[in-house]
């Protein structure tokens, strides 16, 4: 089965929930990690548990541009979906 961007965001959400991080249920493409005040260390967990759910691996310059949901989303799909970063 291909994955959604709505997949992505449902579990970008649920581990935002799990490190509990405030609004996580609410959080939408157009917010930032300072907006919801998401640090490095919680961004490590976020992309290590996004690895694992999508079969991919988020490098750390692919990860360094990325400041917000819908780019984190974005570039998951792309990995996912075997193209380049």
């Amino acid at each position: 089965m291909a994955t959604t961007e709505n997949d992505v965001l449902e579990e970008i959400r649920d581990q935002l929930e799990s490190i509990k991080v405030p609004g996580a249920r609410e959080a939408t493409p157009e917010n930032t990690w300072a907006e919801l005040d998401v640090d490095s260390l919680d961004l490590v967990e976020l992309v290590k548990a996004l690895e694992d759910k999508f079969g991919i691996t988020i490098s750390d310059d692919d990860l360094k541009p990325i400041e917000s949901v819908g780019a984190a989303i974005d570039l998951t799909m792309r990995l996912a979906e075997g193209s380049p970063a």
